[in-house]
């Protein structure tokens, strides 16, 4: 709550700066700015920005900030002190924000139209309002459910497939030293990118499709608040510090996992003695006969919009992961990350990675069920996780957590 108060008053800088001046001095430079990746990763962008600076008059400098601090704090005190960087990655969560308010520059005329073709056209319309392309999209991480194979096995218990079934399931799997299942506990963005696929498929939605009404207040939003209502309230799911890794799953003391494609590398490289006990599936649906459905999300590339040199900045972004040779785009996702690339030609290109465990599972199975994660202004993304939060731990039915929901956001879209 503290984070939102906080960027509503950033946001009013901002817009104050943007009515009074174009953009602030800034060093004669490219700034490009991320959160802090492992020191695996970080060869990806030392490689390129010297490769850029080699061959470019206006040199990049590439700054890292811890995640936690990085989209509430790190992006929009840098631009309301007018020391914005002029290429930046940016979350989906975060990302409506910055276009509604006139942050991003346009891209669609830097684009080539080869990499046009190449970007899958959901991956397009994840990035696209009012026909401005307002940030590059370069990995696609879709949420699954992750299992110890060899726990279920042990205890006779089928990989479930319906919700009755994950229920069961998960309380066949919880004892004394392990939870049955382990789902995002806080109340934030992560948490409403995992729980978007349970709304999806119990056939809800969070907003009407011309944003001007919600559409939680219905039986099936209902339902599906209350699945994760009823896997905290039993005990089956662990109550706190799970997020998009949880070192209770590798250990032993979690026999399900409902997170993203981004975990098969994070064991890997942190777990290796575990992968022989990994295993992956879709994300269960309501009833047999439900329609699959999961959600992907990644970052992309934004330019700041009063950047002042948005030629050279459009040109970084683009050429960091959708140059014509793809070798750059197919390294991200196969070899310094496990992520899927929305790219077609990456995945055409590589059979035979996509032919291995877990990739092929993704590929082939996951992702052709996966929705982008949906761009919500801040308002109304709070109010998502606030429903999740009040049946997973103030006793809130789905019911009356789903008809307070739609009121918040009514109460909301009265004020655009």
């Amino acid at each position: 709550m503290k984070r939102i108060v906080f960027f509503v008053g950033i946001v009013a800088v901002v817009l104050g700066l943007l009515s009074v001046a174009p953009a602030l001095a800034q060093d004669d430079v490219l700034k490009f700015w991320t959160f802090e990746y492992t020191d695996a990763v970080d060869p990806f962008f030392t490689q390129y920005i010297d490769e850029w600076n080699a061959t470019h008059e206006l040199q990049v400098e590439r700054q890292e900030f811890p995640f936690g601090q990085y989209t509430g704090e790190v992006l929009s005190t840098g631009i309301a002190t007018g020391d914005a960087p002029d290429v930046f990655f940016i979350s989906p969560g975060d990302w409506r924000r910055y276009a509604d308010s006139g942050l991003a520059l346009p891209l669609q005329d830097y684009i080539p139209d080869y990499l046009t073709e190449d970007v899958l056209a959901a991956s397009w319309d994840a990035v696209t309002l009012d026909g401005n392309v307002y940030s590059l999209p370069f990995e696609m991480e879709p949420v699954a459910l992750w299992y110890n194979k060899t726990i279920l096995e042990e205890a006779g218990v089928e990989v479930p497939t319906t919700w009755d079934e994950l229920v069961a399931a998960a309380q066949a799997l919880t004892t004394e030293d392990r939870y049955g299942i382990l789902i995002p506990t806080a109340g934030d963005y992560y948490q409403n990118f995992v729980f978007y696929p349970f709304l999806w498929m119990a056939g809800a939605e969070v907003v009407n499709g011309d944003f001007s009404a919600a559409s939680v207040n219905t039986p099936e939003a209902a339902r599906a608040l209350d699945l994760w209502g009823t896997l905290m309230s039993e005990g089956y799911a662990a109550p706190d510090n799970t997020g998009p890794v949880d070192e209770r799953f590798p250990t032993d003391q979690g026999a399900m996992f409902v997170s993203g494609y981004w975990v098969y590398g994070w064991i890997k490289d942190n777990y290796p003695e575990f992968v022989e006990n990994l295993a992956v599936a879709s994300i269960p649906a309501p009833d047999a006969d439900s329609e699959r459905r999961t959600v992907y999300g990644g970052w992309t590339v934004m330019v700041y919009a009063n950047t002042e040199h948005p030629a050279e900045a459009a040109e970084f972004a683009i050429n960091m992961f959708g140059r014509e040779d793809n070798s750059r785009a197919t390294e991200w996702g196969t070899v310094y990350n496990t992520k899927l690339s929305p790219r077609a030609s990456v995945i055409a290109d590589n059979p035979d990675f996509y032919a291995e465990f877990p990739h092929n599972v993704f590929a082939n199975d996951i992702f052709p069920t996966a929705r982008p994660e949906p761009a919500f202004p801040p308002e109304v993304a709070q109010t998502v996780w606030e429903a999740i939060q009040d049946v997973m731990y103030n006793g809130v039915s789905g019911e009356d957590a789903a008809a307070a929901w739609a009121e918040k956001i009514d109460s909301y879209l009265l004020t655009r």
